[in-house]
């Protein structure tokens, strides 16, 4: 069933009349209270019998006694065939309802046909048949108890049957008005309960997809009352306070930075900051006043946003290094061409023999200057300027093993040893990604060889359910914890001999191919562990 569904007023709905409680159901009860009145009516015989020595009562309070026994009689017997047969449970209550109706004949023959005080009793079978069953059943009850009156009077009679007629009429009729009005009452009554149960099974559905609806929105909900206790809070709500239960709490006391907020008369908007039990957030949303109730409240709808505000800044700083970069690299390309001519004329010059020892001298630590600075030019060009990557899939260990065995000659301090381990297959620029690599291992080489020690790299390859993390450890000095991010930002370096150029490098070209990049301890070797996060190629591995 849709939501539109069941959200489906009462009104043109189509409402299914019939009764809600079984048949069964009411037939218990109406067997119950048979037996009550049976009860009664043999307690009032025996008190009546007690009391008087006349024949007269003893005579007909045996008949009354015989009579309560057949009636105890029919009662056992529809309580057994109800348990046997509970499927009949119509025919059964015919068959006790005509047995009322027969029994009240037999009364009525027995205490004065017509003027019988027991005359009602066929009265209350009538107003049994509509109760039990249904307007039909009352009216054929109506015209078994007539005929069955109308026997019981003329049986008696001692005069002639003419004078009976008003009274047979009158009875008569009054055994068809209790059925229609019995009956036009329970079948208002049996419709108006079954408005009532489809109001209340769509109240409960509405209430159940109100609830699911709430306790579905990410974002987190809340409401209070006009002193300020928090009447309702959703999941969401719950996780972003980092609270179990907030329900019956004031609102000062379990945020404190909303509660000015909540005060305001006006709907409005509004941003916080605060510690809501997971550390510093920033929350964001709207609150307004709670209207067609009776109890004035404020609703609260939030966000936690330290997230996005976070990404903001992320993005905003990369917009101003990117203008930073787009400048620097064009006041770059124009530095590089008068650079190279003073190299070559530098180098013509230090061909000359004539030159002196100082000359010499000054004239090669010129040209090696200009030769460094012309290598940062070339770095920070390649930073400001990289080339698209050609994404193609690609081993990772076989990236590595590649990469390891070029790098292997040229370190001075270190031994360079690839753990056996996983492989991932990912998409990605080869080239690049070995840039990286070679940057990352000559960086750690350097950094070990400053300690004035040899030291060990180690490389291994970790493969989860969507990526691949290829991690490059070391036993060197480490990265303080503080410095992690700032490693990667151009032009911060901690290597006297550094350029700031390299990890910045790293990070753009592993971004480039949709990667991670990032520095922590090492828990194996203690030293600095640097890693590269990359998406697996599904889709190819699939194809």
């Amino acid at each position: 069933m849709s939501t539109a569904q069941r959200a489906r007023p009462l009104t043109g709905s189509t409402i299914d009349v019939s009764r809600s409680e079984p048949v069964d159901n009411r037939l218990k009860w109406l067997l119950l209270v048979r037996l009550i009145i049976v009860s009664v009516l043999l307690a009032s015989s025996v008190v009546v019998r007690a009391s008087t020595e006349e024949a007269l009562f003893a005579s007909a309070a045996v008949a009354l006694y015989v009579v309560a026994g057949i009636a105890y009689a029919t009662i056992a017997l529809g309580a057994l065939a109800l348990r046997l047969w509970p499927s009949s449970a119509t025919g059964v209550a015919y068959s006790q309802l005509l047995a009322d109706a027969f029994i009240a004949s037999v009364l009525v023959g027995l205490t004065g046909g017509a003027e019988s005080v027991f005359v009602f009793l066929f009265s209350l079978s009538v107003l049994n048949a509509a109760i039990v069953l249904n307007r039909r059943a009352a009216l054929v009850l109506a015209s078994v108890s007539f005929a069955l009156f109308t026997a019981a009077a003329l049986l008696v009679v001692h005069n002639p049957w003419t004078t009976l007629l008003p009274t047979l009429l009158t009875n008569g009729g009054s055994f068809f008005l209790v059925a229609l009005l019995s009956g036009y009452l329970t079948s208002q009554l049996t419709a108006t309960s079954a408005h009532l149960e489809v109001a209340r099974a769509q109240i409960v559905k509405l209430e159940e997809l109100y609830a699911a609806v709430l306790s579905s929105l990410p974002s987190g909900v809340m409401s209070i009352n006009a002193d300020g206790t928090i009447v309702y809070a959703n999941a969401a709500g719950l996780e972003i306070l980092g609270a179990r239960d907030l329900i019956g709490h004031q609102m000062k006391d379990v945020a404190a930075v909303l509660a000015p907020v909540m005060a305001r008369s006006a709907s409005t908007r509004f941003e916080v900051d605060g510690d809501f039990g997971k550390g510093p957030r920033v929350l964001g949303g709207s609150v307004a006043p709670l209207v067609g109730i009776d109890d004035p409240g404020r609703v609260v709808i939030f966000q936690d946003l330290t997230e996005l505000r976070r990404l903001q800044e992320d993005m905003g700083r990369a917009e101003r290094l990117a203008e930073l970069g787009r400048l620097a690299a064009g006041l770059a390309h124009e530095v590089r061409n008068p650079l190279a001519a003073m190299i070559g004329c530098l180098q013509l010059l230090s061909i000359d023999a004539t030159a002196d020892g100082d000359n010499g001298r000054l004239l090669g630590i010129v040209q090696r200057e200009a030769e460094r600075l012309s290598g940062l030019v070339q770095a920070f060009l390649t930073y400001a300027r990289p080339a698209a990557p050609q994404l193609d899939r690609l081993s990772l260990r076989a990236l590595v093993d590649e990469t390891v065995a070029a790098a292997h000659h040229g370190l001075v301090a270190t031994s360079l040893t690839v753990l056996p381990g996983s492989d991932g297959v990912v998409r990605a620029d080869s080239g690049q990604l070995r840039q990286v690599l070679w940057n990352i291992i000559t960086n750690a080489d350097r950094m070990i060889d400053s300690t004035g020690r040899r030291g060990t790299i180690q490389i291994g390859i970790d493969v989860a359910a969507d990526n691949a993390t290829v991690w490059i450890d070391d036993d060197g000095p480490g990265v303080p914890e503080e410095l992690r991010q700032q490693i990667f930002e151009p032009f911060f370096t901690t290597r006297a001999d550094g350029n700031g150029l390299g990890l910045a490098t790293c990070q753009m070209l592993i971004r480039q191919n949709r990667g991670v990049i990032g520095a922590q301890r090492s828990p194996q070797l203690g030293g600095a562990r640097f890693f590269l996060r990359l998406p697996l190629d599904v889709e190819g591995a699939e194809t």
